[in-house]
């Protein structure tokens, strides 16, 4: 799915497809354990947006990514109700915004295979309990800006603010990446 992305020159976007850049959401989604993961709570009055934090389980090679849930959850009544979601991930170098579908996926031996003692410390019942299941977003597009050094990510951060040393090959703003 292809999606158009507004920009200004205030905000500046570089759109991709690049291999490359689909390894860099990856890679920036692995380093970072806690995503927040934002669905439709279909359940209030007026349809609102929810985030809950969820640890990563896998950041797969395609942009997809895999968290462990309980079916019984609102996370899983939500996805049912509305596939539409947004995992958020952010830290002092970056973050990445990753736009998709999300999925419920019952597969005892992959939540087996994904299980951890983080897992058993919020989720009942170990592997086995039917409850326990794999949420997999399917990704669309992932925005993501920074990865570099703390200073380097310093340095264009003062540019971005102050519109200074900026040139026509600058690419010091956030990267929307079509996933594959």
């Amino acid at each position: 799915m292809t999606e158009h992305h507004d920009t200004s020159p205030v905000d500046p976007v570089n759109v991709s497809s690049d291999p490359e850049d689909v390894q860099k959401v990856r890679d920036l989604m692995e380093s970072m354990d806690i995503a927040m993961l934002t669905t439709t709570d279909s359940s209030a009055p007026h349809e609102r947006l929810t985030s809950r934090p969820l640890s990563t389980q896998v950041a797969e090679d395609d942009g997809d990514v895999l968290f462990l849930i309980r079916r019984s959850s609102a996370v899983a009544r939500d996805v049912a109700a509305n596939p539409h979601v947004n995992v958020a991930y952010s830290s002092m170098k970056a973050w990445v915004s990753l736009a998709g579908t999300a999925t419920i996926v019952e597969d005892r031996a992959l939540v087996e295979q994904l299980w951890s003692k983080g897992a058993d410390a919020f989720m009942e019942g170990g592997p086995e309990n039917p409850d326990n299941v794999i949420l997999k977003v399917s990704g669309d597009t992932a925005t993501y800006w920074g990865g570099d050094s703390l200073v380097g990510l310093a340095v264009k951060t003062a540019k971005a603010v102050t519109g200074r040393d900026k040139d026509e090959d600058d690419d010091s703003g956030a990267t929307v990446v079509e996933l594959p």
